[in-house]
């Protein structure tokens, strides 16, 4: 398998990138043939297609600048990853790590290397229609697959892969399942990430740095082309071994709640905490887009006491409701408040994807579902099975 460097001048924003491939091609007296694979570097669509941000144009808000000072980024960079990213899941000191159209990456995928200065790069809009294109326009009659390739680090190891974006007449995921190992075993799990490899095959070649080769023939491998679109499979966050493994407490609120934290902060001005003090307000929305709030209430005899979210959830069910969205809570405290035990219990009964979003006065602000804030949960699930089929002549409870 040979892999083929294409070297271009610098592509600036609104340049014909399949213009420069090709005059690149001719300098270094390269074609291509059937059965090529070209590796394009997504940053160079990005550019290209003018996907480039200046930052003295970015004005972060509230929440960027709260994560920006948490994560040690600048707040304008933390805005663009906020419109970027679909969620965030935390991070360390200067990268942040999010979900971004179903995929892991760093800082949403948003780039400062091969950037002009004070400039950002960010993912194409639409990676696949830009490798269709891309390919559309350079294949000529030949039978060539092209993938748009980008790098990221693997947990716990130093270094960068590389990994596709997009993938056009090329298998990118091959499902080994059911071929043998050298011991004859079948294998059971295993895919071959096709794409990704290729991607790590040619960034050898493109480098990381000045190289100036955006792009690279990859010749020889044992891929089929095929003429369909392939898009890169994903799978569900919580499937996956990673994020549904260490996947279990709050992540940083990013946005989209902010009427139902009004509420909750309302709730609590009106809470009854004659003797503690200790004031908590909570907001639940329904799937019915109404919006239910109550503040904690005290008493004497301790043991009679409703915190703010059993009592929001109180009033939503005596009003018919019994599907949630959300729920916010409020509380005076330094960090956000959490809900109880006993609350998370009795949301959980209503759902584990209700989002709980956990705030103080301050508005700072975190966010989980109830069933990652109570793994392995007791629930109604759990009854029937322990009720049903048990041998011991006892029937399951009426549904």
């Amino acid at each position: 398998m040979e892999v083929l460097g294409i070297k271009t001048k610098i592509v600036k924003v609104g340049e014909d990138l399949v213009v420069a491939i090709e005059k690149g091609m001719q300098e270094a007296g390269l074609a291509l043939e059937d059965g090529d694979i070209l590796v394009v570097s997504e940053s160079t669509v990005a550019t290209s297609e003018g996907r480039i941000v200046d930052l003295d144009l970015v004005l972060p808000g509230e929440i960027a600048r709260a994560l920006a000072a948490k994560y040690e980024k600048d707040p304008r960079e933390m805005e663009l990853i906020l419109q970027e990213s679909d969620e965030i899941l935390g991070g360390v000191p200067g990268v942040v790590l999010t979900l971004n159209k179903g995929f892991l990456y760093p800082n949403a995928g948003i780039d400062h290397s091969n950037a002009p200065p004070g400039t950002m790069v960010l993912f194409p809009a639409d990676p696949q229609r830009s490798a269709a294109e891309i390919r559309r326009r350079l294949a000529k009659g030949k039978r060539i697959g092209v993938i748009l390739g980008d790098s990221r680090t693997h947990p716990l190891r130093l270094g960068c892969v590389g990994v596709a974006l997009a993938c056009e007449g090329v298998e990118p995921v091959e499902d080994a399942r059911g071929q043998k190992d050298l011991f004859g075993r079948e294998l059971r799990i295993t895919r071959k990430a096709v794409a990704d490899n290729l991607v790590s095959a040619a960034q050898v070649v493109m480098g990381e740095g000045d190289e100036g080769i955006p792009a690279v023939i990859i010749r020889g491998a044992p891929v089929q082309i095929q003429d369909v679109s392939c898009e890169i499979p994903r799978i569900a966050p919580g499937e996956c071994m990673y994020i549904g493994s260490l996947r279990s407490g709050p992540r940083p609120y990013t946005g989209g709640y902010d009427d139902l934290i009004k509420r909750a902060k309302e709730a609590m001005m009106s809470a009854y905490a004659p003797y503690s003090g200790f004031r908590v307000g909570a907001a639940l929305l329904s799937k019915s887009g109404r919006i239910y709030s109550a503040g904690n209430i005290e008493n004497a005899s301790s043991g009679a006491d409703i915190c703010a979210e059993r009592a929001a959830l109180a009033e939503a069910l005596a009003s018919g409701e019994r599907e949630f969205e959300a729920i916010a809570v409020v509380g005076e405290t330094e960090e956000p408040i959490t809900p109880c035990g006993i609350c998370r219990q009795s949301l959980i009964e209503f759902g584990e994807e209700i989002l709980i979003i956990m705030a103080n006065a301050r508005g700072d602000a975190v966010a989980a579902t109830v069933g990652e804030l109570l793994p392995r949960a007791f629930t109604g699930k759990s009854l029937y099975k322990s009720c049903s089929g048990s041998g011991d002549g006892r029937s399951s409870p009426e549904k």
